[in-house]
């Protein structure tokens, strides 16, 4: 062979060996993406009761019970895998109401294990008070149906504070693989109650009582839970935040005692606003309390008291309202 062809022949070997080199770095990202997506999958979460449930795969039929935790969903922008909704006994925030109210209603509260089968779905989410024997299931129940469901953290947990919501986000952020739009949730959320925690920390905490609705006689109102502690961040105490159980029945008299400075109403149910409102006023045994004779009274509806996407909006409110000197402009 003439040396003229040995050396075309060694032209021709070396531009098929460098398009090899330059094609191998491409399949082999390609390669590794493919395992980091399947390498996700599976990972297992304590939930309600300490019940352990696994995800095997990105959910794409979800039900979900409560509003609040469906507002968690949509702040992460898994409306689209919404196949239903329960329990609406509030409203989504604003800007997720019109696509929210637009899914199938299941049920007025959480629909029986029966209704929740024929729907199939592969993720449920909502409060710990759904799942149980006498509504959906437990959580064990449904995992044998093959159905991952997830309690909210602050639904179930006794003292519940922020940092638990943070929890939830990062959660659902890592079941459906939107990790990031879940961590920055977390970080606008963090840096707004900061701020206000930055304004009212020198200042003297308002006295707060929390008024649910009538109950034996006395008032159902939140003790060691969530609401407290939002209260808390806010510049403010929860005049039953010492009680031990998150919802407790408190005597009139106890409420007189502790003189609140300001009422926090939670809007919801059958009973109107302007009722519960009335209610208080007309109570001849909460006459003289700071509260009522300076109508220093406000309300909020269930999921700003919940977790969900607004727990930063709800503490700037009621720094506001329990500190207005402070924010004046």
């Amino acid at each position: 062979m003439s040396s003229k062809c040995i050396s075309l022949l060694l032209s021709v070997l070396l531009v098929v060996s460098l398009a090899a080199c330059s094609s191998q770095p491409a399949q082999e990202s390609i390669s590794s993406s493919s395992q980091q997506e399947e390498s996700h999958f599976p990972f297992t979460l304590t939930t309600y009761q300490d019940m352990e449930v696994t995800f095997t795969q990105v959910p794409q039929r979800v039900l979900s019970v409560n509003v609040n935790t469906g507002e968690q969903l949509m702040a992460l922008g898994l409306g689209d895998k919404i196949i239903g909704t329960c329990y609406n006994n509030a409203v989504v925030a604003d800007q997720y109401r019109e696509e929210y109210e637009a899914k199938p209603v299941v049920s007025e509260k959480a629909p029986s294990l029966e209704v929740v089968l024929s729907l199939q779905p592969d993720f449920i989410y909502g409060r710990s008070s759904s799942f149980g024997e006498k509504s959906i299931g437990t959580h064990d129940t449904l995992t044998s149906y093959g159905i991952p469901s997830l309690s909210s953290y602050e639904s179930y947990k006794l003292g519940a504070d922020v940092e638990d919501v943070y929890q939830d986000f990062l959660n659902l952020g890592r079941i459906f693989q939107v990790e990031d739009r879940a961590q920055a949730i977390v970080e606008e959320m963090q840096t707004r109650i900061a701020a206000v925690e930055e304004i009212v920390k020198d200042a003297q905490p308002v006295r707060v009582f929390v008024y649910d609705s009538g109950r034996d006689g006395g008032a159902y109102t939140p003790g060691n839970n969530f609401t407290s502690k939002l209260i808390r961040h806010a510049g403010g105490i929860n005049i039953f935040e010492d009680l031990e159980k998150t919802w407790n029945t408190v005597s009139w008299e106890a409420v007189v005692e502790a003189d609140p400075q300001v009422i926090i109403i939670n809007d919801y149910g059958s009973t109107s606003l302007e009722d519960k409102i009335q209610e208080l006023k007309t109570n001849p045994a909460l006459e003289g309390i700071s509260a009522l004779e300076n109508n220093r009274i406000i309300s909020v509806t269930l999921p700003e008291v919940f977790a969900s996407s607004r727990t930063h909006e709800t503490i700037e409110f009621f720094a506001k309202e329990f500190h207005p000197q402070l924010f004046a402009q």
